[in-house]
């Protein structure tokens, strides 16, 4: 009460009830149920087209958003660590299923989901946006967690993902193929993925302001599960 301690940031009060719930649950707050995963990512732009992503080996993670049982609807959430062209930096992409590029939208199984960054990113004076959807398998019913083991024990599950910059239509920017489950390589049982921190240079998540909200909140549900 008569210390001088620091005013709390609008974006760290705004993630106090994130932490709050990850230390409930001991897990994220978000996307609990998932599944890690290897594959490879290779490039469909040509070079220098758009985003620099490239080519090269992966850790992704597919999962449910609210952590809903079984094959219920959900919100799908995908997440990979990739490389960009000419960097040694990670890149950490989280994309969720969504409608009109920023409105979220449950899905009622892997095959029909179509994920968003819900924010586009800036990259050499531009505004770039990012979809993509699952291609192989084309037919998956429902959104159960265990249907995407047994889909990855029998064959890859192969990611398209687009590029649009500004308002224009989507074009090819890579294909990832997921090949085997990971084991989880952290004390908390994860990757941490996190979006507003592994970026390489050059390139910004939009708008700022909300950038900075998301890095506290991805943070304290860190914070809350004992994952840092």
């Amino acid at each position: 009460m008569g210390g001088h301690s620091e005013p709390m940031k609008a974006s760290e009060v705004a993630a106090l009830p994130i932490r709050a719930g990850a230390a409930l649950r001991h897990a994220r707050l978000f996307h609990p149920d998932g599944v890690l995963c290897n594959g490879t990512l290779t490039r469909r732009a040509a070079t220098g087209e758009g985003l620099p992503i490239a080519d090269g080996d992966v850790v992704g993670r597919l999962s449910k958003g609210a952590g809903m049982p079984g094959a219920l609807p959900d919100f799908a959430g995908l997440a990979w660590r990739c490389r960009s062209e000419g960097s040694s930096e990670p890149w950490d992409v989280l994309m969720v299923s969504a409608t009109a590029r920023v409105l979220l939208h449950p899905s009622t199984s892997w095959s029909s989901a179509v994920f968003s960054t819900l924010m586009p990113y800036g990259y050499a004076g531009q505004t770039y946006w990012l979809r993509a959807r699952m291609t192989s398998p084309t037919q998956v019913t429902g959104l159960a967690v265990e249907e995407l083991r047994r889909l990855l024990r029998e064959a890859p599950v192969v990611i398209e993902v687009e590029q649009a910059s500004g308002g224009a239509d989507f074009t090819p920017l890579a294909v990832i193929e997921f090949d085997a489950e990971l084991e989880t390589p952290s004390p908390d049982g994860d990757v941490n993925f996190d979006p507003t921190l592994n970026l390489p240079a050059g390139l910004s998540l939009r708008p700022g302001w909300l950038t900075r909200v998301r890095r506290r909140a991805y943070r304290s549900s860190r914070q809350g599960r004992d994952a840092e």
